[in-house]
């Protein structure tokens, strides 16, 4: 039985070229950067028995533990090195977390994705710039264009122009896809930092407020990866400063 993600998307090239898809990883973290994947998908890609077979499994990164991810994630890297796909993964850090808020970061972050897939493509397919001019998109008609997709709602910061699918983790291939480079991605960026700071277990929470995250915290105070308007909404009355870590550069006042 074919995929059902794999179904959606195959409906939506025979009205355009192809697909794109957006999706982010570590939005509602306490600590780390906010990771973006976008993997596009010519309308040739659906034509080959193969590359259904090969996408069966393909689904929202969150139904799978972290070793199914990981043979997932290669078997997405191997379909971009024959050149049936592109993908790429694009990040914000702390800083610009802090910056712009975490929905500005996970824009910038998207933005990053998608410029760098399309220059993976070699401009096969180019990002659009929102245009406000709607009378100008209506006079466009049925001209045949790429289906862009992000994961929820659209996103106002979002320069390019892109639709917004609910749950679309779990109906687009797409954007399965790129949830899946996403998270594996930032997996291992978490899993990095486990090395730096064992006692915060970010190994295996990923930077998410677990009881031994959010005893480290109180414990140790935070690190220069944490988010500080995070740790302020979490924590109001201030008790993480006075224990903050030499590390830490950031002020949570």
């Amino acid at each position: 039985m074919p995929n059902p993600r794999w179904t959606h998307d195959r409906k939506l090239t025979k009205e355009q070229f192809g697909i794109v898809g957006v999706d982010e990883a570590g939005r509602g973290c306490l600590a780390g950067p906010v990771v973006a994947g976008a993997v596009i998908i010519p309308g040739a890609f659906f034509s080959q028995a193969k590359n259904r077979k090969l996408t069966v499994e393909i689904n929202d990164s969150k139904q799978f533990d972290e070793p199914k991810r990981e043979i997932l994630f290669q078997k997405v890297m191997e379909l971009a090195e024959e050149g049936e796909l592109y993908g790429a993964t694009g990040e914000a850090s702390v800083e610009e977390i802090e910056q712009h808020n975490i929905v500005g970061a996970t824009c910038l972050a998207m933005q990053r994705a998608m410029d760098k897939a399309s220059e993976e493509s070699s401009g096969l397919w180019q990002p659009e710039e929102k245009s406000s001019l709607e009378l100008f998109e209506d006079q466009e008609g049925d001209k045949k264009k790429w289906a862009v997709l992000v994961d929820g709602r659209p996103m106002k910061k979002l320069p390019y122009e892109h639709e917004g699918l609910v749950r679309g983790d779990t109906q687009s291939l797409a954007i399965a896809m790129a949830s899946i480079l996403a998270k594996v991605t930032r997996d291992r960026l978490m899993r990095d930092l486990h090395q730096e700071f064992p006692e915060f277990g970010f190994a295996s929470n990923k930077g998410y407020g677990a009881p031994v995250h959010l005893q480290a915290l109180r414990e140790q105070g935070p690190t220069i990866h944490h988010r500080p308007g995070f740790l302020r909404n979490l924590l109001p009355d201030g008790n993480l400063a006075s224990k903050s870590r030499k590390q830490s550069q950031l002020s949570f006042l």
